[in-house]
């Protein structure tokens, strides 16, 4: 468990305090490039880390992100015109470019100067891979972009999604890396039971996942710290076969790098950010990608139904809180472990029921909480250690991001060395 005051630094992400000054030490995906889809397209509504927002494609296409509020007299700049390399203020006509200086202010005499004197909060962006990226952060720190897997892959070759979820950036973080809870909150209820068929299908199933993960519900977890963040190993008994070991990733500060179940490691795959748009809320963006080939359509409604439907176009969940996520109890007495339908959903209904911030003076961590446990200890020491002057190294390292997952079935009496983890998991391996 941890302290209040740790609880109260790991989850707060406003400007000025301890956790949200590191978490601008780095570049944040926000937007899909697709909810600005072209030159003077609308204006999109933002909220980053506490703070209002407004994002926009000027005329030449790079896009800018300003501070919601116009100076004038602080009217939203959502309503603003999209028009000439600039978004205009509807209530008086004062216009800002990418950079936050206003460029017009018609509502004063064409001799007056003062227009030059107005600057608004504007952050720089990177349009890259399907996603947009925001640096908040002091432009002398500004970092490297993170060299995900899939960032320069080609279009047809990656996939983003995204939906809201209403629980604080770290609680939905440690769900991500919480791999032990699928052998139960994703679970049928033949394979929580053991049915003899469903125990027949997995020893036969094509893929590694499929034919050990669930057979072992309690594996030893044997997380090591990286210069990204944690490389988390999962080590499942697979009977005369060995052990099999399955790698993920948490890679600071908010992603999350796994292999779904039939994906092959190091080919296809999947990931999460968990980005803050305030305290209490959070943005998932979901991604997918194949470094050999286009993804298919297959692969592509395989992503969307892992991040779950959504209400139209507003990225809020269909299954919500509001409609107990849909939960349906004869599913759950006959097929499913919850009765909730969708990985994300059942994420959501255990994640959200904590509160938004949830207390953890109150929590008893075990054994399969080792790798949670790291992260906070880590998050916390780069935190403070960042305010004292230190920069957190990933931020100014982006080649560090390059690692994929891994799944191996060896030996009872093999040892993993950090060396054979580490090279298992290199992208170029």
């Amino acid at each position: 468990m941890l302290s209040a005051s740790d609880n109260q630094l790991l989850t707060q992400t406003a400007r000025g305090t301890l956790m949200g000054d590191y978490l601008r030490r780095f570049w944040t995906p926000f937007l899909l490039s697709s909810e600005l889809p072209s030159p003077d397209c609308p204006p999109v509504r933002v909220r980053l880390m506490s703070e209002d927002l407004v994002a926009f494609r000027n005329t030449d296409g790079h896009v800018g992100l300003v501070q919601a509020a116009c100076p004038h007299r602080r009217a939203s700049l959502f309503w603003g015109r999209n028009e000439e390399n600039g978004l205009r203020c509807v209530y008086h006509g004062w216009k800002f470019d990418i950079t936050g200086q206003c460029v017009d202010m018609p509502s004063e005499p064409e001799a007056s100067n003062f227009k030059s004197k107005i600057q608004i909060t504007a952050y720089p962006t990177i349009d890259k891979g399907g996603v947009i990226w925001a640096y908040l952060g002091a432009p002398e720190f500004t970092p490297e972009l993170p060299q995900h897997d899939w960032l320069d892959l080609p279009e047809a070759h990656r996939y983003a999604t995204k939906r809201i979820e209403n629980t604080n950036w770290a609680q939905a973080l440690e769900g991500g890396i919480d791999s032990a809870h699928s052998n139960f909150l994703h679970a049928s209820v033949a394979s929580y039971r053991r049915d003899p068929a469903w125990v027949e299908r997995a020893k036969n199933a094509p893929d590694l996942r499929t034919r050990y993960h669930a057979l072992d519900r309690s594996p030893t977890f044997i997380p090591t710290s990286t210069d990204y963040g944690l490389r988390i190993g999962a080590r499942r008994d697979a009977g005369d076969d060995g052990h099999y070991w399955r790698f993920t990733h948490w890679l600071t500060p908010y992603y999350n790098l796994f292999a779904a179940a039939g994906d092959a490691p190091g080919v296809n795959g999947r990931g999460f950010a968990w980005v803050p748009i305030d305290d209490n809320h959070s943005w998932t963006i979901t991604f997918a990608w194949n470094t050999h080939h286009p993804l298919t359509q297959e692969d592509i409604t395989a992503a969307d139904d892992f991040a779950g439907p959504t209400i139209g176009e507003s990225f809020f969940p269909a299954r919500n809180s509001t409609n107990d996520y849909m939960i349906d109890r004869d599913d759950q007495a006959q097929t499913t472990f919850t009765g909730i339908a969708g990985i994300q959903a059942q994420d959501m209904a255990v994640q959200e029921s904590m509160g938004a911030i949830v207390d953890r003076t109150l929590e008893h961590l075990g054994t399969s909480d080792t790798a949670i446990i790291m992260m906070r200890r880590q998050l916390l020491a780069q935190a403070r250690a960042a305010a004292e002057g230190t920069e957190p190294y990933a931020a100014t390292h982006g080649d560090v991001y390059r690692t994929r997952t891994s799944e191996i079935i060896v030996p009872k009496d093999t040892v993993l060395d950090e060396a054979t983890q580490s090279a298992l998991c290199a992208l170029d391996s």
